[in-house]
Parts: structure tokens; sequence; C-alpha cells
């Protein structure tokens, strides 16, 4: 069902498996408790126009590179609680487009 892709889909509707294709990693995604937060949590509660499918795409890809590990991951998660924390949406745009993107 999910191989089956529309005729009509475009690029921008085919994110909808990224997990499924492991463009997104598990650890993203993996919770150690219930009330924890992951990467994906993290993303999706950033206040931000940038598209956020495409931000966990691109923090894949440097979550698969070789030498990624798991104070890797931790420092990810701090950073985007950092930009979570933040006020300004336009600075916190300019600076994912310009160091995440």
């Amino acid at each position: 069902m999910l191989a089956d892709v529309p005729s009509d889909a475009t690029d921008d509707n085919l994110y909808v498996s990224a997990l499924l294709r492991d463009v997104i990693p598990p650890a993203f995604v993996r919770l150690d408790d219930p009330d924890n937060e992951s990467v994906v949590t993290k993303v999706m509660r950033l206040e931000t126009d940038v598209n956020k499918i495409k931000l966990l795409v691109s923090l894949g890809r440097v979550a698969r590179q070789d030498d990624f590990t798991a104070d890797d991951l931790g420092s990810m998660e701090g950073a985007l609680d950092t930009l979570n924390e933040l006020d300004d949406n336009e600075n916190i745009d300019q600076y994912i487009e310009a160091k995440l993107l």
C-alpha cells in the first residue's frame, strides 16, 4: 500500500513515509519514557516556517554518518531545546536555513 505512489504525487507529499524509507533514523523517534521527547517532537515543537520534514531529513543525514555517536545525538537534542527557547522566529528560521539545512 505504501509502495503505490499516486500519479499526482509531488516531492513535497512523498515525505509521508520518510520514517519507513530510513530517511529519519529510528533514534529520532525512540523514547526511553512516555514523558520524554525525541528529536522529532523537538523539531515539531519549533516555531518556524522552515519545512520540518526537510529539517528532519537534513538532521538524519548527519546522524547516518559513521562517526555519529550518542553524545552527538544529545548535542543535537540540546541545540533543538535551545532553538525552542528562543523568541525570535525570524532569526530561528535564518539559523536553521544557514546551519541545519
